[in-house]
């Protein structure tokens, strides 16, 4: 019964803190000249971003459909023609590193099993609360001028951020990190669809000598479709992967993995996603203060029900 009751305690603070979420939704968006200031919010990544043209027109609106019409666009023209300023934060990570540290005991009761805990379930997958950024390349728009229902971006170049904390088991480690990445990003949303998706390869470096060094592969992608009558993998799913390879010895030292499926229920255009995975992490991942001793506490699984609308 205390199991059956943690697990219900779970999921509805889970769905409590999905439902009230705006989900990938840009908040302001102003447009200066030809340059722009957006602000995106979400439980897993909020950013603040500054687009400046280095050409005199302004982000080119893209109208077709077509998901792999619009991988085409952004890779069919490789010289970059934007730099883009961001500043992100990840507030559900932020959230497992406060409870954590402030809520012990109510963190202790969130084991479910030895390698389940819903706090670190919801919260993995981010290894740093926040982010400086800059991007190289190119963006385009879905969303028309003076349009409600349609909003989104596109982008395909070179981005390098860095930081000076990094996440660890929702604790936070001084470590002054800089990571450089070539990726193909965006968000598509419009009345009857929603869309993101992010395929990127890049290298990380770490100034903690007990972290690390790695070069990582990354695929995400996401899609909601509110009028689809067939059963499809391609439909109402999302999934993720990455793997991260040490730069040393160029062994695989981390896997994350999470792929989910969407339910339609009776109310229109509200989905119950149910989705699930796992995070991997090699013992040489960390060395040193920072090496696990429970090789238990390597492996975690991820359970993540969520509502969205």
């Amino acid at each position: 019964m205390k199991l059956l009751k943690k697990i219900t305690v779970c999921l509805i603070v889970f769905l409590l803190l999905d439902i009230t979420a705006i989900h990938s939704k840009s908040i302001y968006q102003k447009q200066i000249n030809n340059q722009e200031i957006e602000l995106e919010a979400d439980m897993y990544y909020s950013s603040l971003d500054y687009y400046l043209p280095l050409t005199k027109t302004p982000v080119p609106y893209f109208d077709d459909e077509s998901e792999i019409n619009i991988y085409k666009r952004l890779v069919a023209s490789p010289v970059p023609r934007y730099l883009v300023f961001e500043l992100s934060t990840y507030p559900l990570p932020w959230m497992g590193v406060f409870t954590k540290k402030n809520l012990r005991q109510f963190y202790r009761n969130m084991d479910i099993t030895e390698n389940i805990n819903i706090v670190k379930s919801v919260c993995a997958g981010f290894e740093e609360p926040y982010a400086m950024s800059v991007f190289l390349g190119n963006v385009i728009s879905f969303k028309p001028k003076e349009s409600k229902d349609m909003s989104g971006k596109g982008y395909m170049g070179l981005l390098v951020s860095g930081g000076n904390y990094h996440i660890k088991d929702n604790e936070l480690i001084i470590d002054n990190w800089v990571e450089s990445e070539i990726k193909i990003k965006g968000d598509r949303t419009t009345h009857n669809t929603k869309m993101s998706w992010s395929f990127r390869i890049g290298a990380k470096f770490h100034d903690n000598e007990y972290i690390k060094d790695v070069i990582y592969f990354s695929l995400r992608r996401d899609r909601t479709d509110y009028n689809a009558v067939k059963p499809s993998i391609f439909h109402n799913s999302n999934f993720e992967y990455t793997f991260d390879v040490d730069t040393e010895n160029s062994k695989i030292i981390r896997h994350f993995f999470i792929v989910g499926k969407k339910i339609p229920l009776k109310t229109p255009k509200i989905m119950l996603n149910l989705s699930a995975g796992l995070v991997w992490e090699g013992e040489d991942k960390y060395t040193g203060p920072l090496q696990r001793t429970d090789k238990s506490n390597n492996f975690q699984i991820l359970f993540r029900p969520n509502i969205e609308f």
